[in-house]
């Protein structure tokens, strides 16, 4: 029989420890476990609080791409804006239409040129004295000159004024040309002639006789001579026509032995236009050969520094000081400023004249060594009418000065919109692509947007750090248009506050997407880039600014006539508003404003809040 096993006995309490005595003192307490509230201001505080963590992991990777699209946006719109500058801003002998002479003035809007008039053709005996009257010519705002240009023996001759008189004696045909130019420069020409015949029966024309050639040194005074010209009746008349100055300078004399001084080296040909007093003409001539005064050969060299653009009442700054001479010593500097019909002469290596009367100036300069040799340089200088800032191009200046509806306010309003797209919309989308990579909002791919979450990860996001890199974007590409700053900012914020409300209602709406069709059907992000592609390309203004391009590139009117027949799908484009409003503002144009571009937004925005309130009743209270 086995024995019952031994049982264990607890030990004696004498030999256990003894119970802490601060036991009590030291028990750990734990506080009273609160539940998440809702309403909104704690919504707003665990939104923020979302915010928070998500800012510097979405800054890390939409940043540096927002860094990298500024400098590359930033390269692309200075070159466009160079190059639109070019096209919208006036050139000296360059027309609005392409053709010859000036264009439209900058800050018109007129690009009407004017009907030139220049009365009937007629014909009278030699030593007539015409009347060109040109007072039947009309233009839609005002004619500011008037222009007559003729050629009578190889000389041409221009005159100024509404009204012109001018006395005809060489027989012959002249074809004289009108030239009327409008208060915008806008201009127009026509053509009458006029028939000179002889004032007798006498046809026979005399015969001139210059001289033999001479040559005499720089600084001396040459005597020429007609004295064996010779008419079957007898020589009223002796014409000499000369350039000087290199042949570049226009001169006349008049007699049988007139004396000039020859100052400058060269050679000087001189025409010899003899007339007898039936208006016979006979032409000869003599070459004259200035000689050096001293041992240097070389001329110097004219240069010029001027203003070529100025108002009504400038001072014109005439500049010399950069001409050289190879030995080192100009004697003189000559400066011929003709306007219309007159020419004066200043001297000076520096001087000035004040630009009373618009148009424009020619501005000759001659420099002269102590050997009498002579350099020469021509440019011209454009006045314009008091009050218009020729280094300024106007918002309604259009391209090519061609008469559309395209203009620079068009352009920038576009380049503003489309940055503001760029940005916003993309960081907007850079945020839900970091969302979905890392998994951790499901809901983006399966419901709505948490309305929380959207908010104020997703929207304040790029509504905060996109005008960080709009607004200088902007003022430093059109800094080569030189506008007004304000105007500038005004137009840009525009185009950034349109942005937001039009990607925040297509995210709203994504939600009301998902009511009718109880599944998403395209990434909120998708639908709210598409919504604001899709509204920039329907605007009228970046539509038309498109259509011109595109005419310009190709040469065809297939573009605009597609704007003008279709363009009306843009009118409830809040970015079509955003023109208009711009317009009214800047320019002073009317406009009505189309309420459904705003309640459309607004619908959106509140339907889909509370779409999502309704599918997913904890939606405002999610972390």
């Amino acid at each position: 029989m086995t024995p019952p096993e031994e049982t264990q006995l607890p030990p004696p309490d004498d030999e256990l420890p003894p119970p802490p005595t601060d036991l009590a003192e030291n028990a750990k307490s734990y506080g009273e476990i609160k539940t998440k509230k809702s309403g909104l201001s704690a919504t707003m505080k665990r939104a923020f609080t979302i915010f928070e963590k998500d800012l510097s992991t979405m800054a890390k990777h939409g940043l540096i791409s927002a860094v990298i699209l500024f400098i590359f946006l930033a390269t692309i719109f200075n070159i466009m804006s160079f190059a639109m500058s070019e096209t919208m801003r006036f050139n000296i002998g360059e027309s609005g239409d392409g053709g010859d002479g000036p264009g439209t003035l900058p800050n018109s809007n007129d690009h009407t040129s004017p009907i030139a008039i220049a009365g009937p053709s007629r014909s009278v005996t030699s030593g007539t004295m015409v009347v060109l009257d040109a007072s039947a010519s009309t233009d839609n705002e005002a004619l500011i000159y008037y222009i007559w240009t003729f050629n009578e023996n190889s000389r041409e001759i221009e005159l100024y004024g509404e009204t012109v008189q001018y006395r005809f004696y060489a027989i012959g045909n002249y074809e004289v040309t009108l030239i009327v130019v409008d208060s915008s420069w806008n201009m127009n020409e026509t053509h009458t002639s006029v028939t000179v015949t002889a004032a007798s029966s006498d046809n026979q024309p005399p015969n001139a006789n210059g001289g033999n050639e001479q040559s005499i040194n720089a600084g001396s005074y040459l005597t020429l001579d007609g004295a064996n010209s010779t008419d079957n009746v007898l020589v009223t008349n002796w014409t000499w026509i000369f350039r000087d100055y290199q042949n570049r300078l226009e001169r006349a004399l008049y007699g049988v032995n007139p004396t000039y001084r020859c100052e400058n080296a060269g050679d000087l040909n001189f025409q010899l236009i003899v007339r007898d007093s039936a208006g016979n003409v006979g032409m000869g001539g003599t070459t004259v050969h200035v000689m050096p005064s001293g041992p240097n050969p070389t001329p110097p060299q004219a240069r010029m520094n001027i203003d070529n653009q100025v108002s009504v009442g400038d001072e014109v700054q005439l500049d010399a000081s950069e001409s050289f001479d190879d030995q080192g010593a100009i004697r003189d500097y000559i400066w011929f400023v003709g306007h219309n019909s007159t020419v004066r002469t200043l001297n000076g290596e520096t001087t000035s004249f004040i630009a009373e009367e618009q148009g424009m100036y020619e501005i000759f300069l001659a420099v002269r060594d102590n050997s009498g040799n002579v350099g020469v340089e021509e440019n011209e200088v454009l006045v314009y009418p008091a009050g218009i800032d020729p280094d300024t191009i106007s918002w309604t200046s259009t391209p090519f000065g061609t008469d559309v509806s395209f203009n620079l306010l068009t352009y920038v309003y576009g380049i503003a919109l489309l940055s503001s797209v760029i940005f916003v919309g993309g960081l907007f989308a850079k945020g839900f692509t970091h969302e979905i990579t890392k998994g951790t909002i499901k809901v983006l791919f399966f419901g709505p947007i948490s309305v929380t979450t959207m908010i104020f990860s997703k929207i304040l996001y790029p509504i905060f750090v996109a005008p960080i890199f709009i607004f200088p974007l902007m003022v430093i590409s059109l800094t080569v248009f030189e506008q007004s700053l304000g105007d500038i900012l005004m137009i840009t914020l525009v185009s950034y506050l349109l942005t937001v409300v039009t990607m925040v209602a297509a995210a709203f709406g994504s939600c009301l997407l998902y009511v009718g069709a109880k599944r998403m059907v395209l990434k909120p992000s998708i639908v709210s880039r598409m919504f604001m592609y899709l509204s920039l390309l329907g605007t009228l203004t970046v539509f038309e600014w498109l259509a011109f391009v595109l005419d310009q590139w190709q040469q065809t009117t297939r573009w605009n006539a597609m704007y003008l027949d279709y363009s009306g799908i843009a009118v409830l484009s809040p970015f079509h508003q955003g023109g208009m409003l711009l317009s009214n503002a800047i320019i002073g144009t009317d406009w009505a404003l189309d309420l459904w571009t705003f309640v459309i937004p607004l619908v959106l925005i509140v339907g889909g809040t509370l779409a999502s309130k309704r599918l997913y009743s904890d939606m405002f209270s999610r972390e």
